[in-house]
């Protein structure tokens, strides 16, 4: 009787919806709360300054991963449908980007510490610094293979099973970054990172391969790569590079115009944010996969705005709900959290934690523009904001008086390009999902049907 409940209750659209989101929205604030936390820990034992050298080191490694990745689950997504439908040669076409995902993030690693051994051997770069960027860099690329692997997951409408072990590497980096922080300090706290990444990508790229084969059948034959994916690749690699200056790379600017006092700040004024946007991403998650194949349908105009529509009204609710409940709360959070000394950040994480609320309403124009093969329209919207970002905390910090003030500054001017930007996203809605672009593949002869063989996937 279990069992059919079980299956009765997998049954139920909405049901199953439903738990996946509670699982990967359980992996996104396990993945802002566990790292939250290790950076109280980091800051409260070593100080602003050697806390601050730290987040510019790992900043640094962020922007290189963003730089180098060239962000194959993309085209995974938007390709494997396809190639699936036409030739039944998905699953080999998804095994094949997922290795070259790993291949060039060993050759990324490599560059990335010949660059820091040639600054450090000369003395531009002091040996602990040399050693904090090299430690950030291992332990950032060698995660390169895993949003290739979640993209795995995405196309076997597994993404349940992915949020379960996305808390699973959380917790473990969490677990080794501390014990290596109390062990060592900072050189040792970077280790631990690297070690628990390493070990959980291992895990996540082989449970991904026998999701996709599960799903899609056992490669077959060397698949030919479509028309159209090397040059979507690039558009999509340079958007994810710009967009990570929102995040990542602005610390590293934080860095280079007001020192390691203004990356400290930023970096616990952003925290509140980057909670709710692990909320947000979800949505824009469990979305990808289903424009995408409404895309490949061919008839996805009607569903794609119905879930859009959706996805909109309840991140509007959701973010109004935590604007009213968490404002009047912020500065004796961040007090209680890091100290009585920065509870003034709390000027700086208001009006960020309201932009990360707007922004999130539009979750979806991360996703949108390259299921249905805008890839070039998603790269200039965010080219144009990474540079207004970088110019308005330039402008921030020259014109504010201190770091606090200069924080707050560049807080309210993210809220208001937060809002014009979501505006954008709003008015271009109907263009995009009015004119969807399908790749230009030839259609070829599936192979022949084997015992076992692969399976066409609707």
């Amino acid at each position: 009787m279990r069992d059919v409940l079980r299956r009765a209750v997998r049954r139920v659209p909405v049901l199953g919806h439903l738990r996946t989101f509670t699982s990967l929205s359980a992996a996104g604030l396990g993945e802002a709360v566990l790292p939250a936390l290790s950076l109280i820990a980091l800051v409260r034992t070593t100080g602003t300054q050697t806390s601050g050298q730290v987040i510019f080191a790992q900043s640094v490694a962020g922007l290189w991963f963003l730089l180098s990745n060239p962000c194959l689950e993309n085209a995974a997504q938007r390709f494997v449908p396809v190639e699936q439908r036409q030739t039944g040669q998905g699953s080999a076409l998804f095994l094949l980007l997922l290795r070259w995902s790993a291949g060039l993030g060993a050759a990324a690693t490599a560059v990335a510490l010949v660059a820091v051994l040639a600054l450090g051997l000369p003395g531009l770069i002091s040996d602990d610094a040399a050693l904090m960027i090299a430690l950030s860099v291992v332990g950032r690329q060698v995660t390169a293979p895993y949003a290739t692997a979640g993209a795995g997951f995405a196309l076997a409408d597994r993404l349940r099973v992915l949020g379960t072990l996305r808390i699973r590497a959380a917790l473990l980096s969490f677990c080794l970054s501390l014990a290596g922080l109390y062990a060592g300090g900072p050189l040792l706290y970077l280790a631990g990172q690297a070690v628990g990444s390493l070990l959980m990508t291992a895990v996540i790229c082989r449970a991904a391969t026998r999701a996709a084969v599960s799903a899609l059948g056992p490669p077959t034959g060397r698949p030919r790569l479509p028309a159209g994916l090397a040059a979507y690749t690039v558009q999509t690699s340079l958007g994810t590079a710009v967009a990570g200056i929102s995040d990542t790379g602005i610390l590293t600017v934080a860095g280079l115009v007001g020192g390691p006092a203004l990356v400290t700040t930023l970096k616990i004024a952003s925290a509140p944010g980057r909670f709710y946007a692990n909320f947000a991403v979800p949505v824009a998650a469990m979305l990808y996969p289903r424009i995408a194949r409404a895309a490949a349908d061919g008839e996805g105009g009607v569903r794609i705005r119905r879930d859009v529509l959706r996805a909109t009204l309840l991140l509007t609710l959701a973010g109004v709900v935590v604007v009213t409940t968490v404002f009047p709360l912020m500065s004796t959070v961040i007090a209680v959290a890091y100290g009585k000394q920065y509870a003034g950040v709390a000027a700086a994480a208001t009006p960020l934690l309201a932009a990360a609320c707007v922004k999130g309403v539009v979750c979806w124009s991360n996703v949108l523009p390259l299921a249905v093969g805008r890839a070039g329209r998603r790269l200039a919207y965010l080219s144009a904001e990474a540079a207004l970002l970088v110019a308005l905390l330039a402008t921030a910090n020259l014109a504010a008086s201190g770091t606090l003030p200069a924080a707050a500054a560049y807080g309210w001017g993210a809220l208001a390009l937060a809002a014009a930007c979501s505006a954008f996203w709003i008015a271009s809605l109907p263009g995009l999902v009015e004119r969807i672009r399908l790749p230009e593949h030839p259609v070829r002869p599936a192979a022949p049907a084997e015992s076992g063989g692969p399976r066409t996937v609707v």
